[in-house]
């Protein structure tokens, strides 16, 4: 028998297939949405290749990764914490986020856009709000409370900060962020 992999949620449903059937099904992705499609064709790369925690890890720390999320005490703010996303996520739905991050952007983690009175526009995370402010922190890290009756209006940006990687990195690249990625977990 071949070797049997798992597709990402393709209209809803998880299937096990072969190698074979999945190079077939990656071959003819355009059939699928846009995110389907990215999760297949990466599938279908990362066949007989596993990851490299320390690599990972290298690979975190030296891309930039840091730059905009935590893990422990080390990184930024800016971007989700990940000190316990192995906890949260499985290996395809990190992978879907390095390849496709704007597919999935829950509502903790988008930006909002602030236009203030005055013309000028504030950009950061919305961490708080109530009937006299709004507090966001901006991409420095730094916590912003804004007074409500000096704003003119608020956007929520649709799409996240976060570039994909898809074509950036290698299939082994990816590899190795999933398996590290994916090792981070609440301490027992």
């Amino acid at each position: 028998f071949g070797q049997h992999i798992l597709v990402p949620k393709c209209g809803g449903v998880r299937v096990g297939h072969r190698q074979e059937e999945m190079m077939m099904v990656a071959a003819n992705a355009h059939t699928f949405s846009r995110a389907a499609a990215v999760g297949l064709l990466a599938l279908a790369q990362l066949l007989g290749q596993s990851g490299d925690l320390a690599r990972g890890k290298a690979l975190f720390q030296s891309g930039g990764c840091v730059n905009c999320h935590r893990i422990g005490d080390a990184g930024s703010r800016v971007g989700p914490n990940l000190s316990d996303i192995g906890d949260r996520r499985e290996a395809e739905r990190l992978q879907q986020s390095i390849l496709a991050p704007d597919d999935e952007v829950i509502p903790e983690n988008r930006y909002v856009n602030v236009t203030m009175k005055d013309g000028t526009t504030v950009r950061g995370r919305l961490l708080n709000h109530d009937g006299l402010s709004v507090q966001l922190m901006d991409s420095k890290e730094q916590l912003r409370s804004i007074e409500i009756s000096k704003m003119k209006g608020y956007a929520i940006v649709t799409k996240g900060l976060m570039p994909s990687f898809q074509g950036k990195l290698s299939a082994q690249d990816i590899a190795h962020l999933v398996t590290y990625l994916g090792s981070l977990k609440t301490p027992e």
